[in-house]
């Protein structure tokens, strides 16, 4: 039932990714819960995708699904898929009719910072040097890049997007980036689902617990050799193939498993439904991850929510999710001393508490969030004094 109070919502997405039994990361995860809340919020979503949404998979994966109101597939040539910079200029017909038929426009997919929508959602912004590095390979490349940054500075000016991100992290990134800022909305973690672990507490045993796409930058080939520091502990990657370099990566880590004699502590689970995933979950202790400077990392929260605990890199966004210093490592050595440490002091008690922090990432703080920051564009595209708001990000 749409109320008198209910938008007509254009998201713009690449697509969902997924494999034949889940979705395929964090920014498929985070565009579906965002359709659930617009949807509960009342509102009339209309969906922009390159390619058809696998809805039955999706239900597959998470045991419901919100679909839009209207899914509409938009032409993406590929030649300005590969100007990946200037293309943010040239914004397609199709979002052009966006903006003239929706009341909102919402980037989900966090590219394209340029076409103006009237919210962005940047899930992984580049560093100067990450896109000085990445454009620096050759003269022509200096030059694309260059005429980028003229062009963003210009366009800068004109920019009445809300920048929303997933952590402090990024958000100090967009700012030294882009010169912007830019307001934290944590993404949104089912942590009604993921505390259904805690009714296990009593079963747990000494598993550390990863969950990634299977990728090279994922960094998951440490994993083998942690197993053999830490002694008595399995170690179980859930991954996800959805990228082609999945089946290298695979075989990369069961090649050094079998070079350090621990092939039977590092157990490989491939596109695992959710509640398949929640039941390695409820039988684990610690959970592990080994990606550098992550933005967010929505699985490490999904972990804490289901009372493991979490033992992450001391950078990027993750450790906003961690409770303490505690949880975190600096090098190999000190990952596998933390990971004995919390195999060891695990109790239900500490389960409890780690599930109980994890809430203030849940599914519905993030719909409360998401509903302010709604009512401050729709306020703003009103004629309302923008000063008068507390949403400083959206006075660029």
């Amino acid at each position: 039932m749409k109320s008198e109070h209910s938008l007509k919502v254009g998201l713009i997405h690449k697509n969902v990714a997924t494999t034949e039994s889940s979705l395929g990361g964090g920014g498929d995860v985070f565009l579906i819960y965002l359709i659930r809340a617009l949807k509960e919020l009342g509102h009339y979503v209309l969906l922009s995708v390159i390619k058809p949404t696998p809805w039955d998979t999706i239900e597959k994966d998470l045991g419901w699904v919100y679909k839009p109101d209207l899914e509409i597939l938009r032409f993406s040539p590929s030649i300005i898929d590969r100007a990946k910079l200037l293309k943010q200029f040239i914004p397609s017909p199709h979002i052009k009719m966006l903006k003239y038929k929706c009341d909102l426009t919402f980037n989900t997919y966090g590219d394209n910072l340029f076409w103006n929508t009237d919210i962005i959602y940047m899930h992984t912004p580049l560093t100067k040097d990450e896109l000085s590095a990445k454009y620096q390979r050759n003269a022509l490349s200096r030059l694309y890049y260059k005429v980028y940054a003229s062009m963003a500075k210009k366009a800068k000016r004109k920019l009445k997007t809300l920048i929303l991100t997933n952590s402090y992290y990024s958000k100090r990134i967009i700012d030294d980036t882009f010169g912007l800022l830019s307001k934290v909305i944590y993404p949104p973690i089912d942590t009604k689902f993921y505390k259904r672990a805690l009714n296990e507490n009593g079963n747990r045993q000494n598993y550390v617990v990863t969950v990634a796409r299977l990728t090279r930058e994922r960094n998951l080939e440490i994993i083998p050799e942690l197993a053999q520091r830490v002694k008595g502990a399995i170690f179980h990657i859930i991954g996800s193939t959805v990228l082609p370099e999945a089946s290298e990566v695979i075989k990369s880590i069961k090649k050094k498993a079998l070079e350090l004699n621990v092939a039977d502590k590092v157990k490989i689970h491939t596109n695992l439904p959710s509640m398949l995933r929640l039941k390695i979950m409820a039988k684990s202790k610690v959970y592990l991850n080994t990606l550098r400077e992550e933005h967010f990392g929505m699985a490490i929260a999904e972990a804490m929510s289901a009372g493991l605990a979490p033992i992450v890199p001391n950078d990027g966004g993750q450790v906003e999710i961690v409770p303490s210093s505690e949880y975190l490592y600096h090098d190999l050595e000190e990952a596998a001393l933390k990971i004995e440490e919390w195999l060891s002091k695990w109790t239900p008690e500490r389960g409890l508490q780690l599930s109980q922090a994890a809430e203030k990432f849940s599914y519905e703080r993030f719909k409360r969030e998401i509903n302010e920051s709604i009512i401050i564009v729709k306020h703003f595209k009103e004629g309302a004094n923008i000063e008068n708001s507390s949403d400083d990000a959206y006075i660029q």
